[in-house]
């Protein structure tokens, strides 16, 4: 009889241990997915094929070289932050979101309010209505005609340098500008004739003429300003910087970053091209980061020494 009692507390026991593994394993394992953090991530959600909504989801090339490293990290997810253009950098700066990803071309402008990581390479297409006499080749070919862009975008500003430089500093007509909150409200406006002609993104142009097939079309031959496109990181935070460059890294030598990119007809910059939109002040920023991160290992290394020590007293 008591041999019988032991045997079965030892059987009870073993059920109970067991149990209780298992408990601790989905314990865990729940632990494991809670701890999963959100990344906040602006974008202005109306710019094809880069960064747009699909049915209510963030979608593009954009979102998908975001999502990749994301999953490569496996810390934390992406949470995207619709964001009007005109709002993103002073967003990013005023900590409305952690990270800035919205096809935004490099400019030393931009660079002295925010760190941006290179990513992508484009440049600028024309577009008109299928049935317009104008077939405007190059810059030249926009003066004295009604031309529509994004308001706040190197677009913009591209297009007033233009007028300036090239057309009334010629004797020739100016441009007529007019400016708009988004793309797709510019490209309204030309179906709506307000416009003659649609000075974009050469990506974004050409998912235009894709989606309105019949209506418009890219006439543009002529190189503008050939430019790359950045990830935005608030100055100081170096942190999230290593975070998205250590992603981008990882995905490059992958080659899904590749794949991504020539999925949507774009090319990634070359050290040339990097070196031609950051120069000097990348590399003294980067040389910065590199400081700080080395200031911070050795904080973390000789504070575990203290704690360390402190316990071994």
């Amino acid at each position: 009889m008591q041999k019988k009692s032991l045997l079965l507390g030892a059987v009870v026991g073993a059920l109970l241990l067991t149990g209780c593994a298992k408990q601790a394993e989905k314990d865990t394992a729940q632990a494991g997915a809670v701890e999963k953090k959100s990344v906040t991530v602006g974008s202005d959600l109306t710019f094809p094929p880069y960064e747009y909504l699909k049915d209510g989801v963030p979608s593009g090339v954009s979102v998908e070289i975001m999502e990749k490293i994301a999953e490569v990290d496996g810390t934390y997810k992406a949470e995207w932050i619709d964001t009007r253009w005109a709002n993103l950098i002073p967003g990013l700066k005023g900590e409305k979101f952690d990270i800035l990803f919205s096809s935004m071309y490099i400019t030393k402008e931009r660079l002295e309010q925010i760190d941006m990581i290179p990513y992508y390479k484009t440049d600028i297409s024309l577009l008109v209505l299928n049935d317009s006499k104008l077939a405007p080749k190059g810059p030249n070919d926009l003066c004295g005609r009604t031309v529509g862009a994004m308001k706040g975008t190197a677009f913009s500003e591209q297009v007033h340098k233009i007028s300036k430089e090239r057309c009334v500093a010629e004797g020739k007509e100016a441009i007529t500008i007019r400016e708009f909150e988004t793309s797709p409200q510019t490209t309204q406006a030309l179906l709506a004739h307000a416009v003659e002609i649609q000075y974009d993104d050469a990506a974004v142009l050409k998912a235009a003429e894709k989606n309105l097939t019949g209506k418009v079309k890219i006439t543009s031959t002529e190189e503008f300003f050939p430019t790359v496109g950045g990830i935005g990181i608030r100055k100081g935070d170096t942190a999230t910087y290593k975070m998205v460059e250590d992603g981008i890294n990882k995905i490059k030598a992958s080659g899904e970053f590749e794949k991504i990119l020539t999925a949507y007809g774009l090319k990634a910059p070359t050290d040339e091209d990097i070196k031609a939109v950051m120069g000097q002040e990348c590399l003294e920023n980067k040389v910065d980061r590199m400081l700080n991160q080395i200031q911070i290992d050795q904080f973390h290394r000789d504070g575990y020494l203290v704690i360390e020590n402190v316990l071994n007293q």
